[in-house]
């Protein structure tokens, strides 16, 4: 965050709003998966009038990025106009200079279907767009041959789709789902993915299902407790 702060400096300096709007992207995210969920969406909407004027992808970015805030936060009605303003930013994209970087500098349709499913996976009333955004996200990323591919990224589509299983008391669908990400080595097990594993974990007791899910309980309790021990020193 810290070097994120001084590149909004340098972005304030080269009075560029494409620049500036995607470092409130970063700094949204940054906060989501530091569990600071209302600076997320604090980072993400502070950005939103400099993107809609710079017209690029990150005009995308940052509303999906305050659903996800907003779904943690347990605001559903937020979560969902927000993701709905997503897809309508798509119609008014047009890739500015930060696009052109490419990599994690552009947003792309995968990351809109995962971090959709990834808000809608925190709201349990919302089971069947959960599964049908999550279920998209996962086909989106299946061909890791794909330029818009990010292991990370499948692996949380993987994840959100597991918990919308849990919602819908489907628990065999649910470990299909995550069977990929637990079967990742240590060295991909990167804090975004540790974090969305343990969501899986907590959708499980939270549903009632302990009893019935406790081989898949304890599969993940193993995946996140080896990530360090297990790298080369």
């Amino acid at each position: 965050m810290l070097q994120a702060r001084t590149a909004v400096l340098c972005a304030d300096q080269a009075d560029h709003n494409g620049l500036r709007a995607w470092l409130r992207g970063l700094q949204s995210m940054v906060a989501y998966w530091a569990g600071r969920y209302a600076e997320a969406v604090r980072y993400a909407e502070a950005g939103t009038s400099i993107a809609a004027s710079a017209a690029g992808t990150t005009s995308v970015w940052l509303p999906v990025s305050a659903a996800r805030g907003y779904a943690a936060l347990g605001n559903s009605a937020k979560a969902l106009s927000a993701i709905r303003a997503a897809e309508e930013a798509w119609s008014r994209v047009e890739p500015d200079e930060v696009d052109e970087l490419g990599g994690i500098c552009t947003f792309n349709q995968p990351r809109t279907l995962y971090y959709a499913a990834d808000a809608l996976a925190w709201l349990p009333n919302e089971a069947d767009q959960a599964v049908d955004f999550s279920t998209r996200a996962v086909n989106a990323y299946a061909n890791p041959n794909d330029p818009a591919w990010a292991f990370g990224d499948q692996a949380g589509s993987h994840s959100d789709l597991a918990i919308a299983r849990i919602a819908a008391r489907d628990l065999e669908g649910a470990v299909e789902a995550v069977r990929p990400v637990l079967e990742l080595p240590p060295s991909q097990r990167i804090n975004g993915i540790i974090h969305s594993v343990q969501r899986v974990h907590q959708a499980i007791t939270r549903a009632g299902l302990s009893v019935e899910g406790r081989d898949l309980l304890q599969q993940i309790e193993d995946f996140t407790s080896t990530p360090l021990k297990a790298l080369p020193r």
